[in-house]
């Protein structure tokens, strides 16, 4: 019992620790409600539904996209797909700020074959590699915008579609919600944005290791 006491202490330092740079190779982006919204490839029901074609073939589109999302408007007017993948370029450049903006265009050239005017763009401080194209089908011309960055060593390709010509409202307003969730993200905003909390951390960190000293010298005292 004495040993398990002395133990609660360190479990609660750790887990301070895994609160505070929760996270991983995540990210979070937000579309209006009328969105079918698809994330995983066996659950692509509403996407297949909104989209007239077999759950199927949109399950092999994600997997053999890398896609890790999947989003369609009710009209169908608009279209985001996201996909996420690791290549020998990412693991070594690990993150898009370790690139200069100049590097940031090439990199484009890696992942899309768009022929459209290729520029750097930051959202919520992240560097992107953008690039527009406009299209047309049987339906009018449409827009294809796709942006790159790279975090945590994998890559996110961020393709969205949407009708008319060049990127709409919508469109913008969607990718300005997208935010990397990645661990090596989240320490530099910390040390950028909140100074404080490494410091606040540390001192936790002291407080409850002399508490745990001393609850533990005090038990085997008894």
């Amino acid at each position: 019992m004495r040993k398990k006491l002395c133990l609660l202490p360190i479990f609660i330092i750790a887990l301070l620790f895994l609160t505070a740079f929760k996270g991983g190779n995540g990210f979070s982006i937000e579309t209006g409600d009328d969105f079918a919204v698809a994330t995983d490839s066996s659950k692509v029901g509403d996407v297949a539904d909104r989209l007239g074609i077999s759950k199927q073939e949109v399950a092999s589109y994600f997997t053999k996209n890398s896609l890790v999302f999947i989003a369609v408007s009710k009209d169908r007017g608009t279209q985001v797909r996201i996909a996420r993948f690791e290549d020998e370029f990412s693991k070594k450049v690990y993150d898009v700020e370790n690139l200069s903006d100049a590097q940031v265009i090439e990199m484009m050239s890696l992942y899309s074959k768009s022929p459209g005017v290729v520029k750097s763009v930051e959202n919520g401080g992240r560097k992107f590699a953008r690039t527009l194209q406009v299209l047309e089908d049987s339906g009018g011309k449409y827009t294809a915008t796709q942006y790159v960055t790279i975090a945590g060593g994998q890559v996110y390709l961020i393709t969205c579609y949407n009708s008319g010509v060049g990127a709409s409202s919508e469109v913008n307003k969607i990718f300005s919600s997208f935010s990397v969730n990645d661990i090596s993200t989240n320490i530099k905003n910390y040390g950028t944005q909140k100074k404080w909390l490494i410091p606040a951390i540390v001192a936790i960190f002291a407080v409850v290791a002399v508490s745990a000293g001393s609850l533990c010298l005090k038990l085997y005292e008894k």
